[in-house]
């Protein structure tokens, strides 16, 4: 390398020191967490994150109804007074779609469901699905506005 092409490297160094940390930024913007990300907003306009929607424990005997999403692979939950829960699993949930019926298997034995635990679809044959569905993550669904919009 000749004596001009180290100065322009010299001269150069801080817009590509610059241009790095940037793009470092950038990149770190892009992967952050989803428990960062806004899902939606409260009736003051208060911005709500994903961390906090996320439900802990639920007691299956409230559950009214559920339904099942073969798109997003999540299980929604109704409770009375209309409050909404969505389950992810950390297994393909193949007998979700088929079942009636749902039974709650919790580690504790106790009425409630947390993460770990299992869902196991029954079909209309009352028949047990061979593999339980376990639970990653619970999240609160936000009421949607009246007036027809979505959150």
């Amino acid at each position: 390398m000749d004596k001009h092409d180290w100065d322009f490297i010299k001269n150069m160094s801080p817009l590509l020191i610059t241009a790095f940390v940037m793009f470092l930024m950038m990149v770190a913007y892009e992967t952050r967490a989803d428990e960062d990300k806004v899902m939606g907003y409260t009736e003051h306009g208060i911005p709500v994150t994903q961390k906090e929607l996320e439900v802990n424990t639920f007691n299956f005997e409230r559950v009214r109804s559920w339904d099942w999403n073969d798109e997003t692979n999540t299980l929604r939950l109704t409770f009375s007074k209309n409050k909404k829960i969505d389950v992810t699993f950390f297994n393909r949930c193949w007998d979700m779609a088929y079942a009636t019926a749902l039974q709650f298997n919790s580690w504790a034995g106790t009425r409630h469901i947390g993460k770990g635990d299992g869902i196991v679809p029954i079909s209309w044959m009352n028949k047990r699905a061979l593999y339980p569905c376990t639970i990653k993550t619970m999240t609160a669904v936000l009421p949607e506005e009246k007036d027809g919009e979505e959150n």
